[in-house]
């Protein structure tokens, strides 16, 4: 037997969640946030994560926690806020690493991508080749001869999902996939074995590889930007060197929250993100590391993560090999 519930009872019942979720919002945030980072200290995502952190909790008169969760690349800090309260007071920050692990990790129980929901792009930045200098591969062209003459001699390191997708476009356009891949579980420890010699050369963010490249004990030999940036001048562009085209080639730092949490609490998160993307104090931390703020709406986000996604189904077989 059907039991119709009146519509004069409905309505108020529709009224009252609707001035609950803007109550949310108005309130927001009435306590203490925590922002997750999926890798250790020190890296990208972490500096950025705690620089937004730092200005959000002057903006909000709240404080916001940073809580780095590393591990199983990255699916620790996703599934801790997948699991969260969808009220906005969990948030986590991830690149574009995040579509892959579906892929790569079958202790998740589901698909992150459909338990959060993307708030807002924060800052993007340009991919990498690099190798250790003073070697006798100083350039793209020099890469390509090498180790072109002799695959096997040479090898590529990928520090997470998305170095591997983004590398294995890159290697394979330059006609090098003979060269053998080494996975890392962080980009630190392929940096340290390029430096070491261990390695030929690394795709990759290049938040962790500027100062070894200022120093002079890495060199960049192209990057995924539009065109030349004025902190590295001396180094090409991938169009430059005939690597325009690659697939899934430039790097993000966005925030997620669990999918049910209210449109009213998203947007407001999405503002704060806007503001912290124009701070001096944050865009003193992101411009050294070749870091573009960006600010992004919770739609803008969404057609970059579907994107993404799109990107990371196409090449989903190189995770699985």
């Amino acid at each position: 037997m059907k039991h119709w519930i009146p519509a004069t009872l409905i309505a108020p019942v529709l009224a009252f969640a609707a001035t609950t979720a803007h109550a949310q919002a108005d309130n927001f945030p009435d306590k203490p946030v925590t922002l997750v980072v999926p890798y250790s200290p020190g890296g990208g995502s972490d500096n950025i994560a705690r620089a937004t952190a730092h200005f959000l909790s002057q903006h909000w008169k709240q404080s916001v926690i940073v809580e780095n969760k590393p591990g199983a690349d990255g699916v620790i800090a996703t599934r801790q806020v997948m699991r969260a309260a969808p009220d906005g007071y969990t948030m986590l920050i991830s690149i574009p690493a995040i579509a892959a692990l579906k892929y790569i990790n079958k202790s998740l129980d589901a698909d992150p991508l459909a338990e959060l929901r993307p708030v807002s792009m924060l800052a993007s930045g340009p991919t990498g080749i690099v190798v250790k200098s003073g070697t006798n591969i100083q350039s793209i062209d020099d890469l390509k001869r090498v180790c072109g003459k002799n695959p096997a001699s040479c090898s590529w390191a990928s520090g997470e999902p998305f170095t591997l997708l983004a590398g294995t476009g890159l290697v394979d356009k330059m006609g090098l996939s003979g060269m053998t891949n080494v996975r890392y579980a962080g980009t630190s420890a392929a940096v340290n074995d390029i430096i070491g010699g261990r390695v030929t050369m690394v795709v990759t963010g290049l938040s962790s590889v500027v100062p070894h490249h200022k120093a002079g004990t890495m060199k960049i030999l192209a990057l995924s930007s539009d065109k030349r940036l004025e902190q590295v001048p001396d180094v090409p562009t991938y169009a430059e060197n005939g690597l325009g085209d690659v697939d899934f080639i430039n790097n993000w730092y966005g925030i997620f929250v669990p999918a049910k949490t209210p449109d009213a609490v998203v947007k407001k998160i999405a503002e704060g993100m806007r503001l912290a993307a124009q701070d001096p104090q944050v865009l003193k931390v992101l411009q050294p590391l070749l870091i573009q703020p960006v600010g992004s709406t919770p739609e803008a986000f969404a057609a970059t993560v579907k994107r993404a996604q799109a990107t990371v189904d196409k090449l989903s077989s190189h995770l699985t090999q």
